[in-house]
């Protein structure tokens, strides 16, 4: 090979085409839903657990408590 070779040299060309699908892709192949890990307010609102007025909540299991609340 020269150093001024041409992209023929390296490979036969290929098929520069993606292939096709044989099915179309349901719903659920997709990925899962972003979900928050945490909420802040300016209104503190109370933990689910502890009562506790928190600007900032954390999620577990749909629940929002304060950092005290939840566990780590």
């Amino acid at each position: 090979m020269t150093r001024d070779a041409s992209l023929t040299e390296f490979g036969d060309g290929g098929d520069d085409e993606e292939p096709v699908a044989t099915n179309a892709a349901s719903a659920t192949d997709g990925p899962e839903p972003v979900r928050p890990t945490s909420r802040w307010s300016t209104n503190p609102q109370p933990c689910t657990d502890c009562g506790t007025r928190t600007q900032r909540a954390w999620t577990d299991g749909g629940r929002l408590l304060c950092a005290d609340c939840k566990e780590w």
